[in-house]
C-alpha cells in the first residue's frame, strides 16, 4: 500500500485558453470547452501536474480525488507569508492538526479559483512523495470542472469546463464504486492518491461477519498508518471474483465518511482511462 497522505475533511474564474500550465484547446461542444494537459505518473499510480499559485513560479501538485480540500506544502506557505488559522482534518483513521490559509488564486490547467482556502501541511513529514511536490489538488478544485478524464496510456488529463461565466461548482463529494466481497455489497471511494485497496475492518465485519482471508496476515506501517495486509478471496470489482491483496484498518468515527466501507486506489481498476463526470456524479472506466 502506498499513499501520499490521506486528507478528508470564493469566486471561481475559468480562463480557458489562458494558462501558464501547458494546456491546449481540444474543441468546443455546446456551452463547454474541452482542454488537455500532460501529467507525470509516479510509481505507477500517483498523478503529478503543473499548477500555479498567484504569480509564483509553476509548481508540482499531486492530483487527488480522495482529498476534499487542496493542500500546499509548508515551505510554499512560508514564501507566501499569509495569515494562517489552526484546525484538524480526517486522515484514514484519525484526525491530525493542520493550518488553513486563503490564497488569492490557484490554477491547474484550465481551472482557476480565486480566494481559495487551502490546507498547509509539511508533506514530507507524512509521505515519501511529499518532498518532491509543492501541494495537492483536491476536489475543491477538480469539481470546478464539469468533467475530468485521466488517460493513463497517453499521460494526458482532459478537462471539460463551462464556456463563459461558471455556474456554482458541484458539491464536494467523492466518487463511490460498488463492489462485492464474498457476497456482501460494499461501497468504496475511488482515490487517485492511493495504490491498493484499503477496507475499514469494523464496517466490513458488520456486512460480512464471517469474512474469509488467505495467507498469513502481515502487519504493515505506511506513512504512519498501521494496517493488516491479507489476501481476500471472492472480491468482485466489475468482473469475476478474484483474490485481491487488501489492507484492513480501523475505520473512522461513526459520523465520518458515512456509507463508505473503504478506499479503492484508482490504479486497482487497471483502466486505460477513467472519466469523472462531476455534473452527473458518474464514473466510467475503459
Amino acid at each position: 500500500m502506498h499513499r501520499w497522505i490521506r486528507i478528508a475533511g470564493g469566486t471561481i474564474l475559468v480562463l480557458g485558453l489562458i494558462s501558464t500550465s501547458p494546456t491546449r484547446a481540444q474543441d468546443v461542444v455546446g456551452s463547454s470547452v474541452r482542454l488537455t494537459m500532460p501529467f507525470e505518473l509516479i510509481s505507477g499510480f500517483l498523478i503529478v501536474v503543473d499548477g500555479q499559485i498567484g504569480n509564483q513560479r509553476v509548481m508540482r501538485f499531486i492530483l487527488d480525488t480522495g482529498a476534499t480540500s487542496s493542500v500546499i506544502d509548508a515551505k510554499v506557505a512560508d514564501r507566501l507569508r499569509l495569515p494562517r488559522s489552526a484546525g484538524k482534518v480526517m486522515t484514514f483513521d484519525r484526525r491530525i492538526p493542520v493550518h488553513w490559509m486563503e490564497i488569492s488564486e490557484f490554477r491547474v490547467g484550465p481551472v482557476v479559483a480565486k480566494a481559495l482556502r487551502v490546507m498547509v501541511i509539511d508533506l514530507a513529514r507524512y509521505s515519501r512523495y511529499g518532498k518532491d511536490v509543492d501541494g495537492v489538488v483536491g476536489l475543491d478544485m477538480l469539481t470546478r470542472s464539469e468533467h475530468l478524464s485521466i488517460d493513463y496510456d497517453r499521460r494526458i488529463l482532459r478537462f471539460q469546463v463551462a464556456n463563459g461565466p461558471p455556474d456554482e461548482r458541484a458539491p464536494l463529494r467523492g466518487f463511490k464504486i460498488p463492489i462485492v466481497v464474498q457476497g456482501a455489497a460494499l461501497q468504496l471511494l475511488v482515490d487517485t492518491g492511493l495504490q491498493g485497496i484499503v477496507l475499514y475492518r469494523d464496517r466490513v465485519r458488520k456486512q460480512l461477519p464471517t469474512m474469509r482471508t488467505e495467507g498469513e496476515p502481515k502487519e504493515v506501517v505506511e506513512s504512519g498508518l498501521r494496517a493488516t495486509e491479507v489476501g481476500l478471496p471472492g472480491m468482485r470489482i466489475g468482473g469475476s471474483d478474484q483474490v485481491r491483496v487488501v489492507f484492513l484498518i480501523d475505520g473512522p468515527g461513526q459520523g465520518d465518511l458515512p456509507g463508505v466501507d473503504g478506499i479503492l486506489g484508482a490504479a486497482s481498476l487497471h483502466a486505460k482511462r477513467i472519466d469523472f463526470d462531476f455534473t452527473h456524479m458518474v464514473l466510467r472506466c475503459q
